[in-house]
């Protein structure tokens, strides 16, 4: 059971140094565990299946990182989760009591960290650019290996169809609306000739499961696809590289410098054989989370990513950021070219997952 309020009475802590916990921006330290006395159980569950047993002054978030306690949530209410945003379906005081954990994290940290995985932006920012490459005519398929696909697609079409996220799982059952949503893309394609044929591209999603997913598995099911489908990929965008499996027999789990080049190159492999572009993602040190810059030297263990890759963008966005809704990209990495760190500000739009408004920040 969890609670987050630091005026609880605790009755033991524990020291758990050598523990970490996953946040927003990624793995963050806990100093301390905290039982407290017994409290009411609430019970929060939501319409993606994510269910949370927690006190009732537990603090999540709603989808603009606003602070909000359990016990004043009602249903139809948004909160972050690790699934993105996920609407509550219920939320109700149970007659059961029991001792609540307070989690005691660093001083530098943001205090956000996912419990039952209720609270990517790598999944977003992946998303953003398959939908992207697609409205500008490519083929793409989007392979998850952590997100479940139907999670995925409604995302992706409030991206691409300009629906309201928050009104998506009502929209989305109107056909006609739906058609219409789809004839305007269309139609915008045809008057746009930047690309060939004023023609959308189509948009596939394909999940594997997490950590089971080789560069092999990837090659089998692009071969199968183009020959079954008879279309052409032109981009496979892998939600991440970190949760693929190396291939079997080469036992590198533990060596992740190894590991890492073993994927980076197998994918560039892939890319070359099957005349694709492959973008995917990778962490940044811990140190850099939140960070004002980020350079190529914060890729931590799995370097061989970045020097395997043709070109590396960093994500930036430090807290008062995160307040604003915009993000950063830097580019750090231009293989065929040269560059200055240029970087480009986008603003994040709620209302449709896009990032909108790109404009060139700087260089040195």
């Amino acid at each position: 059971m969890i609670s987050d309020n630091t005026y609880k009475k605790f009755i033991e802590t524990f020291d758990v140094s050598d523990w970490q916990i996953e946040t927003d921006t990624g793995w963050e330290d806990i100093k301390e565990v905290g039982k407290t006395i017994e409290y009411d159980e609430w019970v929060v569950k939501t319409e993606d299946g994510l269910e949370l047993i927690c006190a009732d002054e537990h603090i999540l978030f709603d989808k603009n990182y606003n602070e909000i306690y359990v016990k004043n949530l009602k249903i139809g209410d948004y909160i972050l989760s690790k699934n993105g945003i996920s609407k509550i379906k219920e939320v109700y005081k149970t007659d059961k009591k029991s001792n609540m954990y307070d989690l005691s994290l660093s001083d530098d940290s943001n205090r956000r960290y996912y419990t039952n995985d209720i609270l990517s932006h790598n999944s977003m920012w992946l998303q953003n650019m398959a939908a992207k490459m697609a409205d500008s005519g490519y083929n793409v398929v989007y392979i998850t290996l952590e997100m479940a696909k139907y999670k995925c697609i409604k995302r992706l079409g409030a991206m691409r169809l300009k629906i309201d996220i928050d009104e998506y799982d009502t929209i989305s059952k109107d056909s006609t609306f739906i058609k219409n949503k789809i004839n305007e893309l269309k139609t915008m394609a045809s008057s746009n000739k930047l690309f060939d044929g004023g023609k959308v591209g189509k948009l596939y999603v394909k999940k594997f499961p997490t950590s089971d997913c080789t560069v092999t598995d990837l090659e089998n099911y692009v071969k199968k696809f183009q020959e079954t489908k008879n279309i052409k990929l032109d981009a496979i965008v892998v939600d991440y590289i970190n949760i693929m499996s190396i291939e079997k027999g080469y036992n590198l789990d533990t060596m992740l410098y190894l590991k890492g080049k073993h994927l980076a190159e197998g994918l560039r492999r892939l890319a070359d054989k099957c005349d694709v572009a492959v973008i995917t993602a990778t962490q940044v040190d811990k140190s850099v989370w939140g960070a004002n810059d980020i350079n190529l030297d914060d890729i931590p263990e799995s370097k061989a990513i970045a020097e395997a890759a043709d070109s590396v963008w960093a994500i930036i966005r430090n807290p008062s950021m995160k307040k604003e809704n915009t993000y950063r990209l830097k580019i750090l990495k231009l293989r065929d070219g040269e560059h200055h760190e240029e970087q480009v500000k986008f603003d994040f739009n709620t209302k449709y997952l896009t990032m909108d408004n790109d404009i060139l920040f700087g260089s040195k």
